[in-house]
């Protein structure tokens, strides 16, 4: 695997721009355990598809420690977590584009749908304990989040305007407090539809006070949560958002700007300026923008809850897909939040989540130190994701594209965690960010004669083909354990083991588990 410094590293008033080769010395051996991928890195060839190798897994330094399938329903595509307890939600095409799909034609018709809460304390026994419904947790697409600060849990609906926020005190018993219709929306047999605001993804500020929904296409929304049983909407805002991170202090909300299929890349450079005030930089309800990047916002104001809270641009770092070496539809996707030896970088990965869109799109680190003017230092790109590998790939069918990921200590990170659809969960060690080496990774076995949507074999599994793991990863530090989601394995449970090479935690030594 490859990682390519792909633009100039500033520190001071040096510029520096390198090629660093992503190397595998922190690898142990591999041992019988381990079920090694058979071609680029983070491929399911579809010879490996056609004589059932590819239902078998691969996996490298990590074994799983307990696992719980959701009673094998399918289409589990986000993770969140309050204490020793774990959350997970479902989403299918149909809650993105139509009715055409099945089997959730409409989210309600399934008692498997919604909220599924699943009790961590044992780790090698994962206990399901419940399955909540209720409108917003039916199709919350990947605005689920929880927050430890608060106890509480909270998603809006996918495409809707609807914001559900629960009291997970006891974190095995959430209580619905609130269920918030976010500007106008419209009833039909499909759900609510959001008109003035229309919900995709979701981050929390860290005291669990403001929760800032974002709404690729539309616009994002500021939420003032303080009163549970009543949350407001504080501001409307553009542009609009595909997911965001919030600093530790609230301070910072990191926007992940989707500008990709949505709004064209032929001016991406051309940042937001057709939609703001450039007097005061004040951030509009509605607009359009073709920007496609990362935009670090002040957010101090809503996080003081002024009464007449506004957002200030802080800085914008851009780029289009062209640039990147992606699919011209991939666009800005996340953000993730870390501090490392005294200095401040973010996670960010772009999206495009489909079979056949190679070059499929990556992640990045991007150094924030200086926040007004951000710089990326790294690209972490696997070999599916490489533009010289399409050849070889595109057969595959399968979705490779990055999407989510996690951070083992947000303070002084050690670990990155990202995972890639069907490319699997990735692990690299980056005590040293401008030259993170992968450790370990994991394709789950696909469960098989679990119910696919249409839409499921474009970005969620492929039957036997291939598993996706779609969620951000929670990583425990007391004990090594990592939370993981896979389409249609549901919760899982895993620990690095020896083949991970020596633990980058002096306070953690990870035992070899069997599978």
């Amino acid at each position: 695997m490859t990682l390519r410094l792909r633009s100039a590293l500033r520190i001071g008033a040096l510029a520096v721009a390198a090629a660093l080769l992503l190397t595998t010395a922190g690898l142990g051996p591999a041992t019988a355990a381990d079920v090694l991928e058979d071609g680029v890195s983070g491929q399911i060839p579809l010879l490996d598809q056609i004589d059932g190798k590819s239902a078998l897994g691969y996996h490298r330094g990590l074994a799983v420690v307990g696992r719980n399938p959701i009673l094998d329903r399918g289409a589990n595509f986000a993770m969140a977590w309050v204490g020793q307890c774990a959350y997970v939600t479902t989403t299918s095409a149909q809650q993105l584009a139509g009715a055409l799909n099945t089997p959730y034609l409409i989210p309600t018709n399934n008692p498997l749908n919604g909220l599924a809460v699943i009790d961590v304390s044992n780790p090698a026994q994962p206990q399901l304990v419940n399955i909540l419904q209720s409108p917003a947790m039916l199709d919350p697409h990947e605005s689920l989040q929880g927050n430890d600060a608060r106890h509480i849990v909270l998603a809006t609906s996918s495409m809707g305007n609807l914001l559900d926020v629960y009291d997970a005190s006891d974190c095995r018993h959430p209580v619905l407090k609130s269920t918030l219709h976010i500007g106008v929306g419209l009833d039909n047999a499909l759900g609510t539809q959001g008109i003035t605001y229309r919900g995709h993804a979701m981050c929390v500020s860290p005291d669990g006070t403001m929760a800032y929904a974002t709404g690729t296409p539309f616009n994002n929304a500021a939420i003032d949560l303080t009163d549970l049983s009543h949350p407001i909407v504080k501001q409307l805002f553009v542009p609009a958002a595909h997911d965001c991170d919030v600093s530790p202090d609230g301070n910072r909300l990191y926007l992940a700007v989707y500008g990709g299929a949505a709004f064209g890349t032929g001016g991406l450079l051309l940042s937001t300026t057709s939609i703001l005030d450039t007097n005061d930089h004040d951030l509009p309800p509605y607009g359009t923008s073709n920007f496609n990047g990362l935009m670090i916002l002040d957010s101090s104001q809503f996080e003081k809850h002024e009464a007449n809270a506004r957002f200030t641009i802080v800085s914008e770092l851009p780029w289009t897909p062209e640039s990147e070496g992606e699919n011209p539809l991939a666009g800005s996707h996340t953000a993730r939040y870390f501090r490392n030896h005294g200095r401040t970088f973010l996670y960010s990965s772009d999206e495009w989540p489909t079979i056949a869109a190679c070059p499929w799109a990556h992640g990045r680190i991007i150094d924030i130190t200086n926040e007004r003017a951000p710089v990326k230092i790294v690209d972490i790109t696997l070999g599916v994701q490489q533009i010289a590998n399409c050849a070889s790939t595109v057969p595959d069918l399968a979705n490779y594209s990055a999407h989510y990921g996690g951070i083992d200590n947000q303070s002084n990170a050690s670990l990155l965690f990202t995972t890639e659809y069907a490319g699997g969960l990735r692990v690299y060690d980056i005590r040293n960010p401008y030259a993170p080496v992968e450790i370990a990774y994991e394709h789950p076995a696909p469960i098989l004669g679990e119910p696919l949507s249409i839409g499921s074999q474009i970005f969620g599994s492929r039957g036997s083909g291939w598993e996706a793991v779609p969620t951000y990863i929670h990583y425990v530090p007391k004990t090594g354990d990592i939370w993981m989601v896979g389409f249609t394995t549901g919760f899982s449970v895993l620990h690095l083991t020896n083949t991970a090479g020596p633990s980058v935690l002096d306070k953690v030594r990870f035992k070899t588990r069997r599978r």
